[in-house]
């Protein structure tokens, strides 16, 4: 079961637990998205690593950094929640052995230091880099999704250039091989893992958030998935496609758009996303895809005859 909707000043920021009583009752705070900073004081998981960095940035030595997925949470980066607090040392000097801290030393050569929302950190491209050792395969993927995405706009030769800096590094070799499976175009961890699923399960790559036009040019619509040969993509669906009055309209709208222009739409939501649900899906998307291909071969043939 999901935790209940909190308001918004217990998802943004700490707060003393007082102060959260007045939103929510004590059951509420000891549940498992809620991350003890200090005694007496929560903060939403998902904005533990900000929360923790501030407060334990005066703990750092002058050549001392925030490092791996605590970096990355201070950049806004999309990595799970890490119980330990990661910093860097830069050359000689003590390594951080606290306990809920994690230390780390690199020589000073080629290593970089950048101030974000006042704490010090790894520059972005090194970030990623220094998560190798700590996140999965696909947790490092769905990252280099977001560098090269617009919130960022890092290019695939930047990954590349920091791959190649991390020669003979630990975890250099996991590193290259997410670099081989990040795409420009995903724009939340959910369609990274949805492109990674379709092609574990045979399909090619398709096209990621591509507008699609009718013929006299009108925009129409802009899919997760696309695979444009069989005019064929894939929607997320989720609940509030169906809970607000608006947005079930537009899909509406948009869906009646698309089949009109002779578009196949397939729609998922997290339920379909394992066990048999995903299996249905992975055979009604290959049944689209072969009859778009007839379709297609048989506008070629018309246009050649």
């Amino acid at each position: 079961m999901k935790p209940d909707a909190l308001p918004s000043p217990l998802a943004q920021e700490s707060f003393r637990v007082g102060a959260g009583l007045e939103h929510v009752p004590y059951s509420r705070l000891r549940r498992v998205d809620f991350v003890a900073l200090a005694h007496g004081l929560r903060v939403h998981r998902s904005r533990a690593d900000l929360q923790r960095a501030r407060l334990a940035a005066p703990l750092l030595g002058a050549n001392q950094f925030f490092s791996h997925t605590t970096a990355a949470e201070v950049w806004g980066m999309p990595v799970p929640f890490d119980a330990a607090l990661h910093t860097t040392t830069i050359g000689a000097g003590s390594v951080t052995r606290r306990p809920g801290f994690a230390g780390h030393r690199v020589s000073p050569e080629g290593v970089s230091v950048e101030v974000v929302r006042g704490i010090r950190v790894s520059p972005r491209l090194q970030t990623w880099g220094e998560c190798a050792t700590v996140l999965t395969q696909e947790e490092l993927i769905i990252v280099g999704d977001y560098l090269v995405g617009p919130r960022c706009g890092h290019s695939l030769d930047e990954l590349e250039a920091e791959v190649a800096r991390r020669r003979g590094q630990r975890g250099v070799r996991g590193l290259r091989h997410a670099l081989a499976s990040v795409c420009i175009g995903a724009e939340s961890p959910r369609e990274t893992r949805l492109r990674l699923q379709l092609l574990d399960a045979g399909f090619r790559l398709p096209l990621l958030n591509c507008s699609i036009h009718d013929g006299p040019g009108r925009f129409i619509a802009r899919p997760d998935i696309i695979y444009g040969r069989e005019r064929v993509c894939v929607e997320y669906d989720g609940d509030h496609h169906r809970t607000d009055r608006k947005t079930y309209r537009d899909d509406k709208r948009r869906r009646e758009a698309l089949a009109d222009a002779g578009w196949r739409v397939l729609y998922l939501s997290d339920d379909d996303l394992s066990g048999r649900s995903w299996e249905a899906f992975v055979v009604r998307l290959g049944r689209a895809l072969a009859r778009g291909e007839s379709d297609y071969l048989a506008r070629r043939a018309m246009r050649h005859s």
